[in-house]
Parts: C-alpha cells; sequence; structure tokens
C-alpha cells in the first residue's frame, strides 16, 4: 500500500487540502462515455485518408502516401476497439452506482474503528487484534485478494478520542470528531475500473468554520470482480498533527 500526505504550502492550497470535494446526489452521476468522440475521429481519419490517398482524380493510392494512409488505417482500427471495449451507458450507471455503494458500506465499517480508539491508547497505541476482528472481516469481502489484510485495519484514528472511556461507557452516538465520507464517483476509467475516494471529515467546527480534510483513501472498484483494488491512504497536514499513532500488535 502506497502512503502519501497532503502539505499545505500555501493559505489557498491548505483551504484546498482541508476543504471536502462537492457531492452531488447519485442519481446525478455522470459518465465518461467517449463513443460519440471516438467516431468522429474515426470519421476524420477517414476523410483524410481519402483526401490525401487519391489525388488527381485517380482512384489509385500514390506512393508517397501509401505508408501514412497504412498508418491511419491502423489507428482507425485501435480506435475502433477501444469504442467496443468502452461501457455502455446503462452499464457504466450501474457500475457507478454499485462503486458508490459499496464505498459507503466500507466508510460505515472504518468508522466503527473509532470506538477502538480509547483502548488503543490505553495499549500503548497497539491495535487489539481480537476487539479488531468482526470489522476486519466485515471489510473483507468488499476488496479483491490482492489487497492485504493489514491495509483494511483503521486508515485514521484521532488523538483526542483517546480520552473518552472505554467500554460500555461509550454511547451508540459517541461523536469521535471525525468521520469517513465516502465521494461520489463521477468517471469509468478506460479498464472500466471506478476510482472511488473517501475523506476522514472533521466533525467538530466552530461556528462559520469549514470542516477540515483530516485524512483520505482512495481504491479503484473493479465492476467484474464487484471488489476495491489498488487501495492508497494518507493524512494531509492538519490530520497528520491531530492522528493517534497505531503500531502493528
Amino acid at each position: 500500500m502506497r502512503k502519501t500526505r497532503f502539505v499545505a504550502t500555501s493559505a489557498s492550497s491548505r483551504e484546498g487540502a482541508d476543504t471536502p470535494e462537492q457531492t452531488e446526489p447519485a442519481g446525478g452521476l455522470r459518465k465518461r462515455t467517449l463513443v460519440a468522440g471516438v467516431s468522429m475521429g474515426v470519421g476524420a481519419l477517414l476523410c483524410f485518408v481519402l483526401s490525401a490517398g487519391f489525388s488527381g482524380g485517380h482512384s489509385t493510392v500514390s506512393d508517397t502516401a501509401a505508408p501514412e494512409i497504412s498508418s491511419l488505417q491502423e489507428q482507425i482500427k485501435i480506435t475502433e476497439a477501444k469504442t467496443a471495449a468502452l461501457p455502455k451507458a446503462d452499464d457504466a450507471e450501474r457500475g457507478l452506482t454499485a462503486a458508490l455503494t459499496a464505498a459507503g458500506q466500507v466508510a460505515k465499517l472504518q468508522n466503527n474503528y473509532r470506538y477502538l480508539t480509547p483502548s488503543v491508547a490505553a495499549n500503548g497505541g497497539t491495535l487489539d487484534t481480537a476487539t479488531s476482528q468482526s470489522t476486519l472481516r466485515n471489510l473483507i469481502p468488499y476488496f479483491a485478494p490482492s489487497v492485504h489484510q493489514a491495509d483494511l485495519g483503521p486508515w485514521y484514528l484521532l488523538a483526542s478520542d483517546k480520552d473518552v472511556a472505554a467500554g460500555v461507557g461509550i454511547p451508540r452516538s459517541f461523536n469521535s470528531g471525525f468521520e469517513w465520507v465516502a465521494q461520489v464517483p463521477h468517471l469509468v476509467n478506460d479498464d472500466s475500473s471506478i476510482t472511488v475516494t473517501w475523506l476522514a471529515m472533521e466533525t467538530r467546527t466552530g461556528a462559520g468554520e469549514k470542516p477540515a480534510v483530516l485524512a483520505w483513501a482512495r481504491a479503484d472498484y473493479d465492476v467484474v470482480r464487484k471488489a476495491f483494488v489498488n487501495i492508497q491512504t494518507g493524512t494531509t497536514a492538519t490530520g497528520e498533527a491531530l492522528k493517534q499513532e497505531v503500531k502493528a500488535p
């Protein structure tokens, strides 16, 4: 798993890093279908082939134009193959909806880890695998076997949570100070995968303050396997200063 870190270098970049991405209802999902553009490109190439390949009103291809025409014809074949491989509009819509639904479940499960933070602090920053197994087992089905289980542990824990009483004293309405939120995906990639992003958003803000982004995670949703792959996680500069360190058991 590759881990990176967002570091704000100016006021404007800091604002961008700590401001949540705008979401929109699932019904407004947009699809990157390139069929129309590809068809126009193929037509333009065909017109160029006809104009370049035939000269002087004769129906024979000149020797100088033949190599170029051959190259263009090969490009047309490749373009047509890519067009055929693109998902249909309905398939793309279903894929985006499936990816968002799965991402929402993953966010909910990651939020369950927040209840373990007092015990993590009590154990010197070590996560008790026994108490986290239930959440981990529920997360595994949403990810491909290539994703290591270690990458499905808590993506982020807030240091202030360690001051909350552990055990049954934690209410179900526990406000951890942050919450994982799945961002609405808009694009279907060329390989038919869908990139999904999760943001750990601050939930305790003052009047008129925008919630800061403390951490992020990203993965590609494989619409064929119906599972996430290629997971990455990281923290923002704000989140790095506030996070609780979690050690391997």
